[in-house]
């Protein structure tokens, strides 16, 4: 309870300045000796706080200190409050804390740049989970992050069947949309990226390792994008699609608007004819096929087969 209210003792002289006891006491509703008691204890725990005597005066905090405190930039604010994902959060349990933490963040800026966090937190939002995203529910993520927090081995059985299983060493977890993966370290020191919504078990185990020196889990994870991409099947198609069809699609290079506004043309990748094909008559007419040609001519004749068997 002290710790929350020196906390906000320390806030109030950020963003109000130049205080007195009497309206610190009233701010926080406490006495005037608790007000004195906290602000010693700000000074002997190096906060440089000081009081100016005389008429006029008060309890303030050293310039430079509150520059070090809050001196962010702009769009350093922008960056900050714009880039949490809701269900992220929640699955890490740490959405009302992240909320809390957001609240008392933006009470201890600068008043100019406690506008710029206002006004992004009430403009712009990153959702990046699509309407039709099933939510996977993850299962193994406490325990990974356990492991992760205190580098602590795990031994998992992964896939199904499970081949038996193996230790790794936890060193970063990403959620990509709904989905969330395990970044690890195999015995032998390979790397490897793990589907938690695929493992079949998960132990902690009493075994610590190192975490390698230097590993970046940004860089590590757009790598691992790029060689899976380069690797995977891809079949290039362009369609013509309606807005409520428009989520069934991912667009991997073009999104163009037509005449007609709610109708697209989108630039895509699936992985073979036999997909793009299924893709194309799940929609009911809601998706035309721009091209490759050899995929108009699948539709049509698989569309025929399904009226002449109807």
């Amino acid at each position: 309870m002290r710790a929350e209210r020196l906390l906000r003792l320390l806030l109030h002289l950020q963003t109000r300045g130049q205080s007195t006891v009497a309206q610190l006491s009233a701010a926080l509703d406490v006495s005037s000796r608790t007000i004195q008691r906290d602000l010693d204890a700000l000074s002997l725990a190096g906060v440089p706080v000081y009081s100016i005597r005389g008429r006029g005066g008060g309890w303030t905090l050293l310039p430079d200190y509150r520059s070090r405190l809050t001196g962010l930039t702009p769009s350093e604010v922008m960056s900050v409050f714009v880039g949490a994902t809701a269900h992220v959060l929640a699955d890490l349990g740490l959405d009302a804390s992240s909320e809390l933490a957001v609240t008392k963040l933006i009470a201890s800026l600068p008043e100019s740049t406690r506008r710029e966090a206002e006004y992004a937190r009430q403009r712009l939002l990153i959702d990046h989970a699509g309407w039709d995203d099933h939510r996977e529910a993850p299962r193994w993520l406490d325990l990974c992050r356990q492991a992760l927090w205190q580098e602590h081995h795990l031994e998992i059985t992964y896939g199904e069947p499970p081949r038996g299983s193996f230790a790794v060493a936890p060193l970063g977890l990403v959620a990509k949309a709904r989905t969330w993966y395990l970044v690890a370290a195999r015995t032998d020191g390979r790397l490897r990226t793990y589907r938690l919504s695929r493992l079949t078990s998960a132990e902690l185990t009493t075994d610590t390792f190192t975490r390698p020196a230097g590993f970046d889990l940004t860089a590590y994870w757009s790598q691992s994008q790029r060689e899976f991409q380069a690797s995977h099947p891809s079949y290039p198609i362009v369609l013509k699609v309606h807005d409520h069809a428009l989520r069934r699609f991912r667009p991997t290079s073009l999104l163009l608007p037509t005449e007609d506004p709610a109708w697209w043309i989108i630039h895509t990748d699936l992985e073979n004819p036999d997909e793009a094909q299924a893709a194309v008559l799940a929609q009911a007419g809601a998706a035309q096929v721009i091209a490759p040609p050899e995929l108009i001519t699948l539709v049509r004749n698989a569309a025929r087969e399904i009226a002449n068997n109807h």
